[in-house]
């Protein structure tokens, strides 16, 4: 079942890749971005996280917590440099995407053929390439990504979920949701 604005988000806990319990109602009283990527190696994820990481000071600034869950196993996503270095944010695998259940993330071979019309896989790549990243075999091809706005009150302000493998939740709606003005980087 998907979630909807004004929804109250679910909690869980889980363990992040440093094996810290994560329960996402600790954060009660900060606003929270959750967001479901697909797995380790995914090139629109991974350059999506990169992002997130480039701008990391001003979401911390803003007293933003950032729950990013990939359905890669802890020990994959560990096993990346890349995915090392996201700390202080808390990285989760859910390789049996108990999580994504709970938060109605969907599968889709419809929306993952989608893709190939509106985004350019072969620039996500290039842009991903240096990382580096490991391959996951266990991983689905048509995990779809979701993102979802949390406030204080631990009360859904937005949830958004991806028409294609490339769709997440627009900066401009982050830094509107995280009251951060124009000190983010450009990003392409």
């Amino acid at each position: 079942m998907k979630l909807q604005s004004g929804n109250n988000a679910i909690d869980f806990t889980a363990q992040d890749i440093h094996g810290k319990e994560i329960r996402l109602s600790n954060y009660r009283g900060q606003k929270i971005i959750l967001s479901f990527f697909r797995n380790v190696n995914c090139p629109f994820c991974n350059r999506r996280v990169h992002q997130l990481m480039f701008n990391n000071i001003h979401f911390k600034n803003a007293g933003v917590q950032l729950v990013l869950l990939f359905e890669s196993s802890n020990e994959k996503l560990l096993s990346s440099s890349f995915h090392r270095g996201i700390s202080p944010w808390p990285l989760i695998g859910d390789p049996e995407k108990k999580i994504y259940k709970l938060y109605g993330v969907e599968q889709s071979t419809i929306k993952m053929m989608k893709t190939m019309f509106v985004a350019n896989l072969n620039q996500a790549k290039k842009e991903t390439k240096e990382l580096n990243l490991p391959q996951d075999k266990d991983a689905s091809m048509n995990l779809i990504p979701a993102d979802f706005l949390i406030d204080e009150n631990f009360k859904i302000v937005k949830a958004h979920y991806g028409k294609h493998l490339d769709d997440h939740i627009d900066f401009n709606e982050l830094k509107a949701f995280a009251g951060i003005g124009n000190q983010f980087k450009k990003t392409s």
